[in-house]
């Protein structure tokens, strides 16, 4: 822009070497002052154009990058739920248990999802723990812990009398 306006001064003084008409001298330098704000005027137009784009691209991409920042996540969070590696079987687990003897209510990290049972910390009674499998057995009247009552054809003896 510096070397714009060198220019354009150096363009001034030509003219008043050359021209020797001051009528004459003074219009042309009105006509190229006219001329210089015009392109001034139209390349703040050009830039105040530009500068609105780029911020509406900026916004644009910043509402992009927030929703790829979520979708990352939840992507994560199905990656957990679905695919438990090695390093996730040595996590700890949050559960949630009530004591049958006492009725308490207790948190407890399980390292182990196959952990039979764990110890009430307020009865100190052992509770054992069923996590839902299903009966491996093919006998109609098992009594294996692994379901409940109303889920086989479990037959209790005192049920018959």
């Amino acid at each position: 822009m510096a070397n714009f306006n060198a220019e354009f001064k150096k363009i001034l003084k030509n003219l008043e070497d050359n021209i020797s008409d001051k009528d004459a001298l003074e219009m042309a330098k009105v006509e190229m002052f006219n001329l210089y704000n015009l392109f001034f005027d139209e390349i703040t137009n050009l830039e105040q154009t530009i500068n609105n784009r780029i911020v509406t691209i900026a916004e644009s991409q910043l509402h992009v990058e927030e929703k790829l920042k979520e979708m990352d996540k939840s992507l994560k969070n199905i990656e957990k739920d679905i695919y438990m590696d090695d390093e996730m079987d040595n996590e700890d687990y949050d559960v949630e248990i009530r004591c049958p003897y006492c009725n308490e209510t207790f948190m407890a990290e399980i390292n182990d999802l196959t952990s039979e049972e764990i110890v009430c910390p307020e009865c100190n009674n052992t509770i054992e723990l069923d996590w839902g499998n299903d009966c491996d057995c093919e006998d109609d009247n098992c009594d294996c812990c692994s379901h409940m009552e109303d889920d086989c054809n479990y037959k209790d003896e005192d049920d018959d009398m």
